[in-house]
Order: C-alpha cells, then structure tokens, then sequence
C-alpha cells in the first residue's frame, strides 16, 4: 500500500453535485439522440454504446433491439482492510507533506485544559487555557506570546447537576494540587471560575528551545526531513520515549512540512501505537485518533494506567489534539487542542503591541 492508497479510503469521494449530475443526464440524452441517427443510417447494423457518468453505474445498450442489457458488476479486488494506525499514518504524512511552509512566523494556538475532581470528589471540573505563540524564522528577532485563563467549569451535564446541587461555587480550595493543575494567577491551591484578562509578552528564546531527548533544538530549519534522520537525531532513547519525541514534534515544533511528514512515517513503523479510529476531540472536531502508551508520566498517580491519545484531521494531516486519558475508563486527565498552526508573514501580537 502506499500513502496515497490511505488517503483515498480514509478520505472517500463525495457525493455528486447536482450540477455534475444535470451535465450528466443531457450528456446521456445527446448521446442517445446522436445514437438514434446513426442507427437510421446504418439500419441492421448491431452497436453498443457504453457511457461512463462519473458516480454512476455505466449503461450498455443493444441498440438494434433496444434491450437494456444488464452490466456485469465491476471485479473485486478483495475487501477494504480495516483503518489502522499505519494506514493513519500515512495518510497524514501524504496530506501534511503538500502543506505551504514558507513565512517568517510560526503561529500556534492552543487550549490546554485539565480535568480533575473538586476537593470533594463529587463532581468533575474542566480547566482551561489558552496559549498562543508567534515563533520567528529570523534568529534576530523575538518571540512573541499571549496567554489567557479561560477559567474552570463543571466538565459535563451530569457534573453541572452536582455543582449545582453543592451551590454552584466560584472557586475551589485544595489541600494538594490536582494532577495536571493550570496556573490561574491567584493563591497555590485556588481554582478559579472566572475567565482571566489576556497576557502579552515577549521573549529573546527565539528559537523554541524544546528538549527532545535531553537535546535542545535551537535551529528547527535544521531538523532531519527523513524518518532515518530523525531515528538519528532521537538516538539513545527507547521506543516509548521516542513515541513521545516524535509526537511532540509533530505537535509542537515549528518545523517543516517534509520533517512533520517525516514524524508521520517514523511513528508509523513504531511498535505500540495503535489505532482508535474516528472521534471527536476535545474542541469538538472529527479527526483520526491513535493511542500509546506515553513515558511522561511514569511518575504520577496514574502510573501505569495512561494512555495518550493523538487526533489527526485526515484531510490536512495537521494534529487536532492530544490527550492523555486513564486506561482502565477512558477518562481524560489532560489535553492540548490545536486551534491553529501555520506558516505566515504577519504577526498579529507584534502588530497589536
């Protein structure tokens, strides 16, 4: 199979406008008068006349009868394998690889969240941020960041009935910090519900010092385009550290559409990561899902009981989101939601400065 194969079954033809099918129909309906003509020409003479309309069956006349023969179905080729994670994969590397990755600024937008129990335990909350940053490609210039507290709210219906029933509270005092607890700018321990006022700044780190590794990557231009050289530049972890590597750059780094296709096809010949198939992440998108078993959180309380989840939008090959969630219920502990990463030339936090 190759990449292209996976794109066309993960991402099906669409339905037919009805302006194609319009075209179609008069098309048939010439052809037949036309047809009809020759026939009155060429009296006795048997013919066929196959016509083949984009969506639709072909149709086979036996003209000197004016019998509708019936067309044989089209052969088999064996059934459609079931989406896996390395079908997945390679489409996403496919689709990511023709995305424009020329500017002089890396944008990302983001909404990391947590979701943790009140101090109670009675109900679950859902806290959020967003965290928006423009990388430049000039090594001269800063970077810039803007991020915003969007608050803590009840995570579903039935934990809005039970704050509801506690008093509808405002806040949240706890005696140990929650795991994954977002900095809301108030008291250690205080979980706020109101939305926080935007902050704006900047930074001389223009070149997104990541650790990947133990290395920082201080040149992203500079970064391997193939899954040899990026097996090479993350040599010296194991497999499940490397998941963790690759997937980090593909979600974070400002780096090339070739070394994100790259990541895309490396993490395809890695063991343990499997496919989830369609979800919907956290921001409420459609995308493909994978998961693994992640290394960053050998020392939590859920030790041993996580699964990272990554969505893909198929289509684009960009990542959705990724989430870390309990293994024994499915239940989301963390996320980050990718609202937007792209390559362009304006910088909306400078020009806004």
């Amino acid at each position: 199979m190759d990449d292209y194969q996976a794109v066309r079954e993960l991402l099906p033809a669409p339905p037919l406008s009805p302006e194609v099918e319009r075209a179609g129909r008069e098309r048939l309906a010439g052809a037949f008068a036309q047809e009809r003509v020759r026939r009155g020409r060429r009296a006795a003479i048997w013919s066929t006349l196959g016509l083949g309309l984009a969506g639709a069956a072909a149709v086979v006349l036996l003209t000197a009868t004016g019998v509708t023969l019936t067309p044989r179905p089209p052969a088999t080729h064996g059934a459609v394998a079931p989406v896996n994670a390395n079908r997945i994969l390679l489409a996403a590397a496919t689709s990511v690889a023709a995305t424009p990755d020329s500017g002089a600024w890396w944008g990302s937008k983001l909404v990391n969240g947590s979701v943790f129990y009140d101090p109670g335990h009675h109900y679950l909350l859902r806290q959020t941020k967003s965290v928006e940053s423009w990388i430049p490609a000039d090594p001269e210039a800063r970077t810039w960041y803007r991020e915003t507290y969007l608050g803590a709210v009840p995570a579903s219906s039935q934990a809005a009935a039970a704050w509801r029933a506690a008093g509808a509270p405002t806040s949240w005092t706890y005696k140990k910090n929650p795991f994954g607890l977002i900095d809301n700018g108030g008291p250690p321990g205080i979980v706020r519900a109101a939305r926080g006022e935007p902050w704006t700044f900047s930074s001389e780190d223009w070149d997104f010092r990541i650790v990947l590794a133990g290395k920082p990557l201080t040149r992203m231009n500079e970064v391997p385009e193939t899954p040899e050289g990026l097996r090479a530049l993350f040599s010296g972890v194991d497999d499940q550290e490397l998941v963790d590597n690759v997937v980090r750059l593909i979600v974070y780094a400002p780096v090339t559409s070739e070394t994100r296709a790259a990541a895309y096809r490396l993490l395809a010949s890695m063991p343990g990561v499997s496919a989830v198939g369609q979800e919907t992440d956290t921001l409420g998108r459609t995308g493909q899902a994978l998961e693994y078993q992640s290394a960053e959180y050998a020392f939590t309380e859920y030790a041993g009981g996580t699964r990272t989840r990554l969505v893909i939008d198929p289509a684009t090959g960009m990542p959705l989101s990724i989430e870390t969630r309990v293994t024994a219920d499915g239940r989301l502990l963390e996320f980050s939601a990718i609202q937007e990463s792209v390559w362009t030339d304006d910088n909306p936090l400078k020009e806004q400065k």
